[in-house]
């Protein structure tokens, strides 16, 4: 079980920048919502990603190392000195309505319905994938 989630998050960050964009971009939460981002928390906007579900939260202390930033999916790499960070964070943190798949050695997938997510590390780095699911 262990290596197919590994297997899986690792196809998903690969295979990130592979995909032709849907219309749609930005998708937030339900009209007249506002996010709530607690004093440790950033959103998605404020490391500097345009696309994305509004109201995914991440460690205020995260240091993102490189962005893929399109309508239908976005990626942001880590060190890998985040690790336990990061995968502590969404084991414990996603907002309401993403429920998550598998989560084994650091590594998770996990989804909402309209947004997939993967989280995994190699040796050399971390990584988060978020792609939007077409309908």
């Amino acid at each position: 079980m262990k290596r197919r989630v590994l297997a899986a998050a690792t196809a998903m960050v690969l295979l990130a920048g592979c995909s032709a964009a849907p219309q749609a971009a930005v998708t937030s939460p339900t009209p007249g919502e506002s996010v709530s981002v607690p004093a440790d928390a950033v959103t998605l906007r404020d490391l500097l990603l345009n696309h994305g579900p509004s109201d995914f939260l991440l460690p205020g202390q995260s240091t993102v190392t490189s962005r893929i930033d399109q309508p239908n999916v976005v990626t942001l790499t880590f060190e890998t000195s985040q690790r336990k960070l990061l995968a502590g964070w969404l084991a414990t943190r996603l907002p309401d309505g993403w429920q998550i798949d598998a989560n084994a050695n650091d590594s998770l997938l996990f989804h909402r319905n309209d947004w997939q997510g993967a989280f995994t590390c190699s040796e050399a780095l971390c990584a988060l994938t978020l792609r939007q699911q077409r309908s």
